[in-house]
C-alpha cells in the first residue's frame, strides 16, 4: 500500500503507519516465496528479504501465509469503503460491481507481481485455504454493509448474505481467470464474471415459474 493510500485508510495515525510498514515488509518478503516456492522458504528467509529481524517479523505477521494474503486484506478494506460510498438506493449487486473497481485498481498496480502471487496461492494448498478464509471475512463484512442498505424485513438478512456470497464467487472466478491469463486486463475479466453471474441469477429466477 502506497503512502497516499495509507493516508486515506481508516484508523488512527499510528494504525495507518503500522499498515504501511506491514505492507512494505510484505512486498519485500513475498519475493523469495514467488521465486523459490512456498515450502522452500523459511521465516528467517522472509525476514532477511525484508531487512528485519525475525522478532520484528512476528510483530507484523504470525505466519508465512499472512505475508502472501495481507495485501488482499487491504483490498477488502478498500472494497468496503467504496461500497459505502455508492448511492444507497442503488441495487446492491450493481453497487458491488462498481465498488470492485477499487479492488481491481489496487491489484493491478503491479499486474505481473499480483499474477505471480495469485498463482502461488493457487498452487499452494495452505495458501489457498488461507485466502479462502480472507474471502470469508470479506463476505461477512459485505453482508453487513449490504444489510444496512436494504429495507427492513424478514427477507433482508438472507438477501444480504446471498448477495455477498454470489458476488464473492464472481470475484474469485474473475481473479482466478485473470491470474491464469498472461495479458488480459482484470476489468473485462471481472465484467465477464458478473455477466455470467447475471445469467445464473436469471436462470434461477426462471426455476420458480
Amino acid at each position: 500500500m502506497k503512502e497516499n493510500e495509507a493516508a486515506l485508510a481508516p484508523g488512527s495515525l499510528q494504525e495507518r503507519k503500522q499498515r504501511l510498514v506491514r505492507a512494505n515488509i510484505a512486498e519485500l518478503a513475498v519475493v523469495p516465496l514467488i521465486e523459490h516456492g512456498f515450502d522452500a522458504v523459511t521465516i528467517d528467509d522472509l525476514a532477511k528479504a525484508a531487512g528485519i529481524s525475525k522478532r520484528t517479523f512476528f510483530r507484523y505477521f504470525a505466519t508465512k501465509e499472512d505475508v502472501v494474503t495481507s495485501e488482499f486484506t487491504e483490498a477488502g478494506t478498500a472494497l468496503l469503503t467504496a461500497l459505502r460510498l455508492r448511492p444507497r438506493d442503488e441495487q446492491p449487486l450493481v453497487s458491488l460491481r462498481h465498488a470492485i473497481g477499487s479492488v481491481i485498481e489496487r491489484l493491478t498496480q503491479d499486474a505481473e507481481r499480483t499474477r505471480a502471487v495469485l498463482r502461488l496461492i493457487q498452487r499452494t494448498p495452505s495458501l489457498r485455504g488461507h485466502f479462502l478464509v480472507t474471502q470469508d471475512q470479506w463476505r461477512e463484512q459485505l453482508a453487513e454493509v449490504i444489510a444496512e442498505r436494504l429495507p427492513p424485513g424478514p427477507k433482508s438478512p438472507m438477501l444480504a448474505r446471498l448477495t455477498a456470497t454470489v458476488s464473492m464467487g464472481a470475484v474469485d472466478a474473475a481473479i482466478t481467470a485473470w491470474a491464469q491469463s498472461d495479458d488480459r486486463d482484470m476489468g473485462p475479466v471481472t465484467d465477464e464474471a458478473f455477466d455470467a453471474l447475471t445469467a445464473v441469477v436469471t436462470a434461477a429466477a426462471g426455476l420458480r415459474k
